[in-house]
């Protein structure tokens, strides 16, 4: 948690001694959202299944965010290690959702809770 803070903040504190007035460091954000999106929710994709194994600090309350997955507009909610999935309406066919082993299938219009 202390090296995701410190990214978050390089931009924002100039913890780097004077470079932020030359620019954002696009490498430092491109980290901290990808530590937000595949390692604090455990997100990855396999075959045509979408694995989620989430680790999301509790004292940060929920994580909350959009993913469009094959055609989805999934919603995906983290609480510490649960997970809370919903999937908009279409005529798409269900997702398969994996989280820690158990495996379910979202359809279109329902929601899922793992944990």
């Amino acid at each position: 948690m202390r090296y995701f803070q410190q990214v978050l903040m390089s931009d924002v504190l100039d913890i780097q001694g004077g470079t932020t007035a030359e620019g954002i460091h696009i490498a430092a954000m491109a980290g901290s959202i990808d530590l937000l999106q595949r390692c604090f929710t455990g997100l990855e994709t396999r075959g045509d299944r979408l694995i989620l194994n989430p680790m999301w600090p509790e004292s940060l309350g929920a994580l909350r965010m959009p993913i469009h997955y094959r055609g989805h507009r999934l919603h995906l909610t983290i609480k510490g290690r649960s997970a809370e999935l919903s999937v908009d309406p279409s005529d798409h066919p269900p997702v398969e959702i994996e989280c820690r082993g158990r495996v379910e299938a979202l359809t279109p219009g329902t929601s899922l809770r793992f944990g």
